[in-house]
């Protein structure tokens, strides 16, 4: 049944069991960045101000994700329909790849770029020094997140919706809880400040992404997973970004 569910169940009904863990976990996702604010404000005003400050790039690198599972989304659906085993395959391939080039940029920008956008924005030091420590390590390990992304629409281009929940759920839960540990530095470790809420969020995310991979290759049977079929095509790179440019 759970195979069958979007060619089978009313309309309605899909609707809801597909829309509300898709609505969760959006919600859940946009969470990292106030949970990190939340706890760091008890840390030191400039550390909000520094974490506050990120939030911005934070987005692009949501709306990047969120613009290429849309598009692999979109395109997968389609296929799937048609039947088309080995065009799904390649979309799903291409996806992955694509996901890498954004990955790629936006480690490039966490190498080079943080500081500079700390001090067009700010000549506090403080604010920048502490911004920067949290901004280079969310971009640097943004692989968590962009390919958190992509796995869950992977999902739920197959009508597995309820997977994705847990997969943000679990990252979420587990931001909350190593927030205040590495922030503060409890359980004997150093207090790492807003380093340490960077931590605590790309250890969520990459767990969460982890949860992804292993749902899509264990219950999502309608992609075929392989390395033969990570090779760039022009076609199916072209049709997931005239989707997912203007979705992001």
């Amino acid at each position: 049944m759970e195979d069958q569910k979007m060619g089978s169940m009313s309309v309605n009904k899909l609707l809801l069991t597909m829309a509300a863990p898709m609505i969760l976990s959006m919600m859940i996702g946009a969470l990292y960045n106030i949970v990190d604010s939340i706890f760091v404000s008890n840390y030191s005003e400039d550390a909000l101000t520094a974490v506050s400050l990120a939030f911005p790039i934070q987005n692009v690198i949501v709306s990047l994700g969120t613009g290429v599972g849309v598009g692999i989304n979109a395109l997968l659906s389609r296929l799937l329909g048609e039947k088309k085993q080995e065009e799904v395959n390649k979309t799903a391939a291409n996806g992955l790849i694509l996901s890498f080039l954004v990955y790629f940029v936006l480690l490039i920008f966490g190498l080079l770029g943080v500081k500079w956008f700390y001090h067009i924005q700010t000549d506090e030091q403080s604010i920048c020094a502490m911004g920067a420590a949290y901004l280079s390590i969310v971009c640097i390990f943004s692989f968590g997140q962009i390919f958190q992304l992509v796995v869950e629409k992977l999902l739920q281009s197959t009508g597995r919706t309820t997977y994705t929940m847990i997969t943000q759920i679990t990252g979420a839960i587990i931001n909350i809880i190593l927030d205040p540990i590495l922030i503060f530095g409890y359980f004997g470790l150093p207090a790492m400040g807003t380093a340490g809420a960077a931590i605590a969020t790309v250890i969520g995310q990459i767990i969460a992404m982890t949860l992804g991979f292993i749902f899509n290759l264990k219950y999502n049977k309608e992609i075929q997973f392989a390395f033969s079929y990570l090779k760039p095509d022009k076609y199916y790179i072209k049709n997931i970004c005239a989707v997912g440019i203007p979705a992001g």
